[in-house]
């Protein structure tokens, strides 16, 4: 574990956790017990973005950074991180397009994927700091 003492984290601290979000990933991408024809005891025929959103905000989290989980309604149903940082806002995720196949609320298991740092995604979506609180609330 690594811990940001800053009060104020920054990019740069943020991307020093990309290999533990990535390992955090894997263990949601291990978890996901899909059969040959696609369904999961738990999830159904869902895919796991959720999962490994809440996987990389816990490291984030647990490290000193402030971050929440959004659902995206625009598009594919999809959920991804977003973490407050000393100059704003960022979406941090990693597509479903690399571990995942399908659309809507179907999805099917990539066979055989194993996460490193390289696949996560991380935007600036707000230089406003506080605009997290209104971003990670339940409407």
């Amino acid at each position: 574990m690594i811990i940001i003492a800053a009060s104020n984290p920054t990019i740069n601290d943020l991307k020093r956790l990309m290999p533990l979000m990535a390992a955090g990933a894997q263990r949601a991408y291990d978890a996901w017990d899909q059969n040959d024809e696609g369904e999961d005891p738990e999830l159904g025929v869902g895919g796991i973005c959720q999962d490994v959103a809440e996987e990389i905000s816990g490291v984030l989290n647990m490290n000193g950074i402030e971050a929440g989980t959004v659902s995206q309604q625009v598009g594919d149903q999809h959920v991804y991180t977003i973490a407050k940082l000393n100059d704003g806002v960022y979406e941090v995720d990693i597509p479903p397009s690399l571990y995942e196949t399908g659309g809507g609320y179907v999805w099917k298991k990539r066979k055989g994927i194993t996460f490193n740092p390289s696949m996560i995604y991380v935007s600036m979506i707000s230089g406003n700091p506080a605009d997290f609180e209104v971003m990670t609330q339940d409407f």
